[in-house]
């Protein structure tokens, strides 16, 4: 099974006031260390609440459709957290590597 990064990029949709504060709140807590492609993704932002990132790492079985059923799964995680957080967004885009296709030069 072909692994993905996947990476769905979006904006804030004129979030509350009280959804702000919230954001604002929770921007000074990410580090390096949600820059990485997990199984349980990653929400980062930047504290001016224009756009945000949703990184995430999937596994879907191989076929023609893999990188379609990957950019799938991947929107779907990234819009399930934003719904159970109450966080507005729109313009959502999707693109992804697979590392079954990454070639490593070694010495």
């Amino acid at each position: 099974m072909p692994t993905y990064r996947v990476l769905v990029r979006g904006k804030f949709d004129r979030p509350s006031e009280a959804v702000r504060d919230k954001l604002l709140a929770d921007a000074g807590t990410s580090g390096l260390s949600d820059l990485v492609f997990s199984e349980t993704g990653a929400l980062t932002y930047s504290p001016h609440l224009g756009g945000f990132s949703f990184r995430v790492a999937v596994e879907v079985a191989a076929g023609a459709d893999a990188t379609r059923r990957a950019h799938d799964q991947a929107e779907l995680m990234a819009m399930e957290l934003l719904e159970r957080e109450n966080y507005p967004y729109r313009d959502l885009t999707v693109t992804s590597t697979c590392m079954d296709d990454v070639k490593v030069n070694r010495r």
